[in-house]
């Protein structure tokens, strides 16, 4: 039996309801906003295809809107990204935190490369969501 992956926890705090947050992040257009991804575009099987710094990427989206789920595939160059993603109330505003688990080929420090500009990306959908 292997031993658990690393993770990496990111998270967002915004004045928005939960309803709102679920609204936007729903829209992979709205990834955009964030800077890292560009030409998002919506595919005929319910999925979405956008440029992004590793390549043209496949986005796959698992949602339950109720239970503030929006998990997602994050598909690039023949391997697969699978980020749990919830939307949780606080208070007057809700919290979203990303859950990313290093991959299996990925070391340490690629896992943390990876993910070094996505705070970057949380400050960009931040200020769309709250102007």
């Amino acid at each position: 039996m292997s031993s658990p992956r690393s993770v990496i926890v990111k998270t967002l705090v915004t004045v928005k309801d939960t309803k709102t947050v679920f609204e936007f992040f729903i829209n992979v257009k709205n990834w955009e906003s964030g800077g890292a991804l560009n030409n998002v575009r919506k595919n005929e099987n319910n999925s979405w295809l956008c440029d992004s710094p590793f390549g043209e990427a496949k986005i796959k989206i698992r949602s339950d809107e109720k239970s503030g789920i929006l998990d997602h595939d994050f598909i690039v160059d023949g391997g697969k990204w699978t980020v749990y993603c919830r939307i949780t109330p606080n208070e007057s505003g809700s919290t979203v935190s990303w859950l990313f688990i290093r991959p299996k080929p990925m070391t340490q420090e690629q896992f943390e490369g990876q993910l070094q500009n996505f705070d970057n990306e949380i400050i960009g959908w931040k200020k769309s969501l709250e102007n």
